[in-house]
């Protein structure tokens, strides 16, 4: 199960920087992975102050050590390093590598919701770079390090002058229509099909997320040797994702 602070940045932070409620965060947590027999916690905080970022490894820290006296695991979700200070800043990928069992690299929202242009939610260019700057610079071990994929894609629609006249929405992979006539163009650096169509004055641009983008970012796993893959979310994407993984999770396995 995933712990979120549903991105509650002064909440967050409030709890980070009191010694007592974050042990009673922690006794939560611990007193539930132990009543339900838990294989262990996913604790996905996003959106926090880039100055509790040492709070944060502490409550890490802490956490840790009493869900290992019971033989728990313990993942911990981070966004793409070299972003904003509250979505990417506000995390020491380093020191966290080193206390958890796993991080896991949300791999999506190269352009997200706040974005002022349109563009992709995942292109493998962009995965494959900050996987490797978690992996290098980061210092991360790559075993460690679990894929999180997007199950889903965003569609944007520009105005002549290409400007975005409304907030993109999310499409999941099993609501993606690519209306009649419209052809898909092949992005080879974003391992990624593209199409746009016009809706009535304006067009709408779709980056799509199917089985070939998941096969391509999936390989990622056995190309730098990384522990697996997670997803975005559950019951948004086609079956044939499952059989996929599997299949290349496989491969990363021999």
């Amino acid at each position: 199960p995933s712990i979120s602070n549903n991105s509650y940045i002064n909440t967050t932070s409030d709890i980070m920087r009191d010694y007592k409620l974050r042990q009673n965060l922690i006794n939560k947590i611990v007193s539930l992975v132990v009543k339900y027999d838990l294989d262990g916690i996913n604790i996905d905080f996003e959106n926090m102050k880039a100055e509790d970022k040492s709070l944060f490894n502490r409550f890490i820290i802490e956490l840790t050590r009493r869900l290992k006296e019971y033989g728990k695991v313990v993942s911990v979700d981070v966004t793409a390093p070299d972003g904003s200070p509250d979505w990417s800043l506000c995390y020491n990928r380093n020191k966290i590598g080193k206390i958890a069992d796993y991080v896991i690299f949300m791999a999506y929202d190269q352009y997200g919701a706040s974005s002022t242009k349109p563009g992709t939610t995942a292109g493998y260019n962009w995965i494959e770079t900050n996987l490797k700057k978690i992996i290098e610079y980061a210092e991360v071990k790559a075993d460690k390090i679990i894929l999180a994929l997007p199950f889903y894609t965003r569609k944007w629609k520009v105005n002549s002058n290409g400007e975005l006249v409304e907030k993109p929405s999310v499409v999941s992979m099993l609501n993606i229509k690519i209306p009649n006539g419209v052809e898909k163009q092949w992005n080879e650096d974003l391992q990624q099909y593209y199409i746009e169509y016009a809706d009535g004055k304006d067009t709408v641009k779709m980056w799509i997320e199917d089985g070939t983008s998941i096969t391509s970012k999936v390989s990622l796993v056995s190309k730098y040797g990384l522990a697996g893959t997670s997803g975005w979310r559950k019951d948004m994407e086609t079956s044939n994702v499952w059989t996929i993984i599997n299949t290349e999770l496989q491969k990363a396995s021999n």
